[in-house]
């Protein structure tokens, strides 16, 4: 194993990394720290999000408020600009421009801080501690070894949990999220069902659905909510100050929930929107999750999050119109429901059990497949990926009790439940959930992103290490 150190590396290159990796030369471009980041392929920042060449999948956020840089507010639309001049700060783009956006901003920072930069091409599955020299070592898939000063966790989304255990049969005939090459290879007619009805749900049916050959699709998921959509040619959201309408004390989820509605009727009838309540709380949010107990938080992910969610992650109106002229047809059905049992079925690809919301008896339908959308997955357990499990099994990184990801300090450093913080490691991307709750998109993780590489850069510059060039072995 080289004994050469990497002062900075980040194990991850996907959004959450490669704005770190931006922020990081700047913030210690006084130290010439050099940064290495670690992925498993040679491109970046596409990530799960942003890897599809397919122009039909928009952003849910309009342009003006996508910006890589939250002091730059017109960074993302004056690149867009250069591209296609009626692009404008109200605009849904696709998300192959925001990837390549984001791969036209690492080149920038690379060319401002030259020789500062490595990247690798590799996937990390053991991360240990060396306690006598302090620091690192870091195996990789391919049983090279690195060893860094400090490592910055941005693994990015995990896939989707199936509901139910599987047969190899069965398993054969599930198709993970975003994976389109195997949603390609279905019969252009068969039925399918997308277990889910959020954003990613509606990517797959878009995919699914762009053919001339009708096929019947059936999304189901426990409440058979879709998301609302935006209004056309929205304003970024304005600074606010905190919700005077929240009250003081002890903050429970019936009474927030009830203030709340209560604050859209009255902004409504002056000639607002929800929608406008909803981008004035959205700062405040972290604040709000933080000062609720346990127990409410609890209560809001069993009773409010299906409903939150489809009020706060909207879709852009063209995509809205597409699915509504989707449903019109027919072709589409949405169903309430909850999956009881999958069968394999030799002539008919599944038989799915189904239990149908406010209904006493089941139905079955048959589906030459399933596409698991139900959401990314937040909890550390058998089916995530090897390196989160040997983090956590060792200590280094700690499940919240909400369930909605990792003990992570306000410095970003991973902690145990007493608040006890792993020195040198690091993390930010949507993990940060427990902590902040709001923590998943752009507009939020350039702030993390900035805010950890600020305060790494103050670390370093008190015990700052040597910039040696890392070596593979």
């Amino acid at each position: 194993m080289s004994t050469d150190l990497i002062p900075v590396l980040i194990v991850g290159g996907g959004l959450s990394g490669t704005l770190t990796a931006i922020h990081l030369l700047r913030s210690t471009c006084g130290q010439r720290t050099r940064v290495t980041l670690l992925n498993p392929t040679p491109v970046l920042g596409r990530g799960l999000a942003y890897r599809s060449n397919d122009d039909n999948l928009l952003l849910n956020v309009p342009a003006g408020n996508m910006s890589a840089f939250a002091d730059k507010p017109s960074h993302f639309v004056d690149f867009c600009q250069h591209i296609d001049s009626s692009i404008n700060t109200g605009s849904f783009v696709s998300r192959r421009l925001y990837g390549r956006y984001l791969e036209q901003c690492l080149q920038d920072a690379v060319a401002q801080y030259p020789g500062r930069l490595q990247v690798l091409v590799g996937e990390a599955y053991e991360i240990d501690a060396l306690a006598v020299a302090g620091g690192f070592r870091v195996r990789l898939i391919s049983d090279q070894c690195l060893t860094a000063r400090q490592v910055i966790l941005a693994l990015g989304h995990q896939l989707p949990r199936f509901p139910l255990p599987l047969g190899p049969a069965e398993r054969a005939q599930v198709i993970e999220a975003w994976d389109f090459d195997s949603m390609n290879r279905l019969p252009a007619n068969a039925p399918v069902l997308i277990l889910g009805t959020g954003h990613t749900a509606v990517d797959a049916l878009f995919h699914l659905t762009q053919q001339t050959q009708p096929r019947k699709v059936w999304m189901v998921s426990r409440h058979g909510l879709l998301p609302h959509p935006h209004r056309p040619n929205p304003n970024p959201p304005p600074g606010s100050q905190f919700p005077d309408y929240v009250s003081e004390g002890p903050l429970q989820m019936r009474s927030l929930m009830r203030q709340l509605r209560q604050e859209v009727r009255r902004q409504t009838s002056l000639g607002s929107d929800w929608r406008d309540v909803l981008n004035q709380l959205r700062p405040h949010t972290p604040r709000l999750w933080q000062e609720l107990a346990l127990g409410e938080r609890q209560r809001f992910l069993r009773h409010v999050v299906a409903f939150w969610d489809i009020h706060r992650h909207r879709l852009a109106p063209l995509a809205a119109d597409r699915l509504q002229s989707l449903l019109m047809t027919g072709q589409v059905h949405v169903m309430a429901a909850r999956l009881l049992a999958i069968r394999n079925s030799n002539t008919d690809g599944l038989e799915i059990e189904l239990k149908p919301r406010a209904q006493q008896s089941s139905e079955t339908l048959k589906a030459a497949a399933i596409i698991n959308c139900t959401g990314p997955s937040m909890t550390i357990d058998s089916g995530s990926h090897p390196l989160l499990q040997q983090l956590a099994k060792n200590k280094l990184l700690t499940p919240a009790p909400c369930g909605q990801g990792l003990l992570i300090n306000d410095k970003y450093q991973p902690c145990d439940t007493p608040g006890h913080a792993i020195q040198g490691l690091w993390y930010v991307g949507p993990m940060l959930k427990a902590r902040d709750w709001e923590a998943i998109a752009a507009p939020e993780l350039r702030v993390h992103t900035q805010q950890l590489a600020q305060e790494l850069a103050r670390q370093l510059a008190t015990c700052p290490t040597h910039p040696i060039q890392a070596n593979l072995v």
